[in-house]
């Protein structure tokens, strides 16, 4: 549920705009269903493909109304990387955004279908291109449909170019090196499975070391989760304390690929935590270098 606060509407209803403080870095499907003609609103959907096929995630028969669709698979990346889902340089970013309609002032609330999985990246990707007028849509589809709200066939197209301006947050996105560098003093959680993380379970991706970063701690995003929607504050921070992962410590998240390692940092966000950043080649990269020291336990 997400705590937000309205500071006025203007126009009819097919001509709001939204002037909110965010209180959450979640929006619930019935504050969207009730603002979604709201001008300044854009949804946006996102997907990934198959980790070990690479299939991608076919387009939903019933998809929010108006919603636009994010690939950062293919667009918002650098196409030039080995790794995969590596972020978008500014320029791509910003070009790409306005392609979408999306303005300076726009407020953003992206969804996937499976409710929380891979739209916290999409999240943390605004926030890195100093875009802090976005939310996750806590339970994505799979809430909007159980409420029986209205749905479409078909992704928004056509929107006039917008005026987004993308400005690059530095440590938003850290990496192989600053880890080595600064291992000592930052928290690297790493959200994939524990037998990924421990090296007894295969990795999904062919040519990839098993183990983890030396000193990293394991915190599976599916403990993070509860049918769809994001466990309340009072279960993660329980999740946190077992771990030993202290206020203030500054947390590098990592997974596979740097899509669930971004769960974390909403979670952590929600907690209070501010000083975040996530590994962007995770796994990906830190297992295909042998020149990187792995650990297993």
């Amino acid at each position: 549920m997400a705590l937000l606060k309205c500071y006025g509407r203007v126009g009819t209803q097919q001509d709001l705009t939204i002037m909110m403080q965010l209180e959450s870095n979640l929006v619930s499907v019935d504050w969207l269903e009730e603002h979604l003609d709201a001008r300044n609103i854009i949804v946006l959907y996102t997907s990934m493909a198959d980790i070990a096929t690479g299939q991608a995630e076919p387009v939903p028969k019933g998809l929010i109304p108006g919603s636009v669709w994010f690939d950062f698979e293919n667009v918002f990346c650098n196409k030039q990387s080995p790794y995969p889902h590596t972020m978008a340089d500014e320029e791509t970013f910003q070009r790409e955004a306005r392609k979408l309609g999306i303005n300076a002032n726009s407020h953003i609330i992206v969804y996937d279908s499976k409710g929380v999985y891979c739209s916290p990246r999409i999240w943390w990707m605004f926030k890195a291109m100093g875009h802090d007028n976005v939310q996750v849509l806590d339970g994505g589809l799979p809430a909007w449909l159980s409420k029986g709200y209205p749905v479409d066939n078909h992704f928004l197209i056509g929107k006039d170019i917008g005026n987004f301006q993308a400005l690059a947050k530095p440590r938003s996105f850290v990496s192989s090196g600053a880890i080595v560098k600064h291992l000592s003093k930052i928290r690297v959680i790493d959200a994939r499975s524990e037998g990924r993380f421990k090296g007894t379970s295969p990795e999904p991706r062919p040519g990839l070391r098993s183990g983890h970063i030396p000193s990293s701690i394991n915190l599976p995003f599916t403990l993070c989760i509860q049918q769809g929607h994001l466990k309340s504050k009072a279960e993660l921070k329980q999740l946190f304390n077992e771990r030993g992962i202290k206020e203030g410590a500054y947390i590098v998240s990592s997974c596979g690929s740097g899509v669930t390692a971004c769960i974390i940092a909403l979670v952590a966000s929600e907690l209070g935590y501010d000083r975040l950043s996530v590994y962007d080649g995770s796994w990906s990269e830190w297992g295909a270098n042998a020149k990187l020291p792995i650990a297993v336990d």
